[in-house]
Formats: C-alpha cells, sequence, structure tokens
C-alpha cells in the first residue's frame, strides 16, 4: 500500500547480515499513526530519494508479517518507491508549531506505560522526561554484552564476506540518564542512538583535537543545549533483544508566555 509518512526519525546505518548496510526509518503517516520502516539502504539510494528528518515522503510499504516480535509499527519499505514530498521547515525557518501539531499528539505518559504496551505489540513511542540527569558515554568493553552487540552490528554479509565500506562505528555507548513524570518511576539510564548525535562524534573530531574537548563539546550540546529545549525522547525497541532505546530527540524551544 501507498503512504505519506512524516520522517522524525533516522537511525544510524546498521550492517546487516541480510541488507548488508540499512536504517530504520520511524515516522507519522498522515493519520496519525506510527510507522517503523525498513529496510532502507540509504547510502546506495538515489540522489533525489535521500529523504532528510521532517520530509514528508510517500512510499510503498507492505505489513512485515515475519518479524520476530510482530511489532505492530513495522513495515516493509519498497526503496525504489520513495519519493519527497515536501519538508516542514529546516534551518532558520523551521516550523515547530506545524511539527509539534503532528507529533505531539502521540505523546506517552511515561516509558513505564510503553513498557506495559508491549503485551499490545507496541513498540514506539514518544516520552517527555520530567528530569534530564545526565548524559554519559561508555566505551563498548565496559558495555553489556547485548548493547556491545547492537552498536557493532553484524560485521559480515549474508555470504559471508566482508562489506568493503561500512559507515564507521562509534566506540562509545551514549545514553541519558532520566526521570519520567511518573510517580511509580525509578529512573532509566538508556541507550541513545539517535543519528543526529552519532553523525556529530564524527563530523566534530576533526575539529576538536582531543577527546577532552570533543567530548566537552558533545556535552555541551546534547547535555546543556538540550535542558534548554522542550525535549522529547522518540523511544523503540531493537529487533533482537525487544529493549526500548532512545531512537531519536525530539526538541521544539520551551514556549514563552
Amino acid at each position: 500500500m501507498k503512504e505519506n509518512i512524516l520522517a522524525l526519525v533516522k537511525t544510524y546505518p546498521n550492517l546487516s547480515s541480510k541488507y548488508i548496510e540499512t536504517v530504520c526509518i520511524a515516522g507519522i503517516n498522515d493519520k496519525g499513526e506510527w510507522r517503523r520502516l525498513y529496510p532502507i539502504p540509504f547510502r546506495k539510494l538515489a540522489f533525489e530519494k535521500r529523504f532528510k528528518k521532517y520530509d514528508w515522503i510517500e512510499v510503498n510499504i507492505e505489513k512485515n508479517t515475519k518479524e520476530k516480535l510482530k511489532r505492530s509499527e513495522s513495515y516493509k519499505v519498497d526503496p525504489d518507491s520513495i519519493k519527497i514530498i515536501k519538508n516542514i521547515g529546516t534551518g532558520s525557518k523551521r516550523d515547530w508549531a506545524e511539527r509539534n501539531s503532528i507529533v505531539l499528539p502521540l505523546q506517552n505518559k511515561s516509558l513505564e506505560e510503553l513498557e506495559n504496551l508491549k503485551l499490545q505489540k507496541k513498540s514506539l513511542g514518544l516520552i517527555k522526561p520530567k528530569e534530564i540527569i545526565d548524559f554519559t558515554r561508555t566505551p563498548l568493553n565496559e558495555c553489556r554484552d547485548w548493547e556491545r552487540d547492537l552498536i557493532e552490528g553484524t560485521q559480515k554479509t549474508l555470504f559471508a564476506t566482508e562489506y568493503t565500506s561500512p559507515l564507521e562505528k562509534i566506540p562509545w555507548k551514549f545514553s541519558y540518564e532520566f526521570k519520567c513524570d511518573n510517580e511509580d518511576c525509578k529512573g532509566h539510564n538508556i541507550m541513545c542512538e539517535d543519528w543526529e548525535l552519532l553523525q556529530s562524534w564524527r563530523a566534530w573530531r576533526a575539529q576538536y583535537k582531543t577527546d577532552e574537548l570533543l567530548w566537552k563539546k558533545i556535552k555541551e550540546r546534547y547535555l546543556d543545549y538540550m535542558k534548554s529545549r522542550d525535549i522529547y525522547f522518540v523511544v523503540g525497541t531493537e529487533s533482537r533483544y525487544n529493549k526500548f532505546l532512545i531512537i531519536g530527540l525530539y526538541y521544539p524551544p520551551i514556549k514563552t508566555a
């Protein structure tokens, strides 16, 4: 079927044993429903199909009936069918009011609520942290096995040959420590795999020559700056372990009276 979908989140490319290098897209269709679109070989798309965040795209999708977790929002994509319709504001012309009208109605109460909704195969959501306590990094050798597995990805193709030019893997797990607006919340520390964050790490290394300066810059952007915004986390479960990750950041300006 054909749908119009607002691209809200792009995850950092992962090496897949079946599809080689792909990204997962979380978006909202024009009926206000979550969609997870996969696989999209983004760096192999024709230039005119390489959509950005907040682009409306027209695309042919079908329910992913073979997915192990049967997540209700998961759909397979025909990459050749992608057509960019328009973008909701870029640069100095951001139209946060229009974005908010689409995104914010999907807000959930808390991560605890989303965990309960897993029983209904719900696996995408939007939460507003009551308090962001910290933004941290952990080297891969100190990560739990499943976290390290997710970050490193599958390093070989279906035919067991090395993929010759994978997008560089990040040697850190980045996480937000936060509390939900829920009296039962005991606090969370969750991995963040937002494309913008990981691309910042790659892009800024050349400018900030030492690890100390680079980390200072990253923290200024993704902790200090985000605390100055009306920050929301787009969260989604990953397919192997069914654990929620922060897959995107949504950060309109704080409304003033």
